[in-house]
């Protein structure tokens, strides 16, 4: 049985890379990377307020990915810690042989907290083209309408 940990926080994003690795002997191990607050949202919303929304998003998140996967098993986990962290508790409880996978949607000029580069499978080269794709749009317009 084939483990997949693919850690995930857009559905449509995610489904495009995990589906072909989809099969009916894998154990999914779905770990769900919530949106940050910004400080000012954090600072007046109570710590359990943010924990149930985190638990609200992640079940929204899991309900959209699960029926679309394949698979023997599936464990959902919210990320709560440093995804270092979280990697490191994910290789001690399925063993070395976990198949690590960052399928969260790239962002524009935000780049996202590293899991382990070494242990990490990267998305496709298609997603790598986004932001020169823009740079280039964006620049093509200003010359268009610069005269």
């Amino acid at each position: 049985m084939q483990k997949i940990a693919a850690f995930v926080d857009d559905p449509e994003h995610a489904l495009r890379l995990l589906q072909p690795l989809a099969g009916p002997g894998t154990h999914w191990v779905l770990v769900g990377c919530a949106p940050k607050l910004t400080h000012r949202v954090s600072k007046w919303v109570a710590h359990s307020s943010r924990e149930q929304w985190r638990a609200r998003w992640a079940a929204q998140l899991f309900e959209e990915l699960r029926p679309k996967l394949t698979g023997a098993r599936f464990e959902t986990m919210v990320a709560r810690r440093p995804l270092p962290e979280v990697v490191q508790q994910l290789q001690l409880r399925h063993g070395q042989g976990l198949r690590l996978i960052d399928a969260r949607r790239p962002r524009i000029l935000q780049p996202h907290e590293t899991l382990s580069p070494e242990l990490v499978e990267t998305p496709p080269a298609q997603d790598r083209w986004t932001l020169p794709v823009i740079v280039t749009s964006g620049l093509s317009l200003m010359l268009a309408f610069g005269d």
